[in-house]
């Protein structure tokens, strides 16, 4: 009989894994909301991808030299990554709406001896990001856009903050993953060209994920 209690505990977790990885679209944005805020920075900061985020910056081309924005940063581990390359003498900001996310962060800068070249802000990307036009030369926002319900208005903002000859990095999800994940890479270059983006091209980044690496 013990095994009918595995059944709700089992629609339970489903529940919950499906909210988080569709950031509560369709399961309730209040639930994922807390438990982001709540449990997120611990959760985030049990491992790094600063390998992953190296190679990403060798694929980029990075000078050094970049101003560099990461949009959904969590307790940004690509921003910091980025900044510890050797020879990077540029700035690096990662934004994001939770508050607990972005001290974490702040604090994990502080560990990793970048902070001079890192900053974080909350902000949220839904009401509009608090830079101003053409101030960074990279921006990032991975697993973000996904998840929202007005998806190419903030596009447009990534792109208003983007200089002129800016690269815009997003995220495309395949496989198993894309199944949670509402953009396809036609609809990435129908409103990327659209705002004026040009040699739109794909580069691995994650089991079950790539990235959209596309140039004003």
């Amino acid at each position: 009989m013990y095994w009918l209690l595995l059944v709700p505990i089992g629609l339970v977790l489903l529940y919950l894994g499906l909210a988080i990885l569709t950031d509560g679209r369709y399961f309730g944005k209040g639930l994922v909301y807390r438990l982001y805020d709540t449990f997120g920075p611990e959760i985030f900061d049990i491992t790094s991808e600063s390998d992953r985020w190296r190679r990403l910056g060798a694929t980029l081309n990075l000078r050094g030299d970049e101003r560099i924005l990461d949009v959904g940063t969590a307790i940004g581990d690509l921003p910091i990554s980025l900044a510890a390359r050797p020879g990077f003498r540029g700035q690096a900001v990662g934004v994001d709406w939770a508050a607990r996310m972005v001290a974490a962060a702040a604090e994990r800068a502080r560990r990793h001896h970048v902070a001079d070249r890192v900053r974080f802000q909350v902000a949220d990307v839904r009401d509009g990001l608090p830079f101003d036009a053409g101030e960074f030369d990279v921006v990032f926002c991975l697993g973000l856009l996904e998840t929202l319900p007005h998806a190419e208005e903030v596009l447009a903002d990534l792109r208003r903050v983007l200089k002129p000859g800016g690269v815009l990095v997003v995220s495309l999800y395949r496989g198993w993953a894309a199944l949670t994940a509402a953009l396809s890479y036609a609809w990435y270059e129908e409103h990327l060209s659209a705002l004026g983006f040009r040699d739109l091209r794909t580069a691995p980044c994650r089991r079950g994920q790539d990235v959209i690496i596309a140039r004003l």
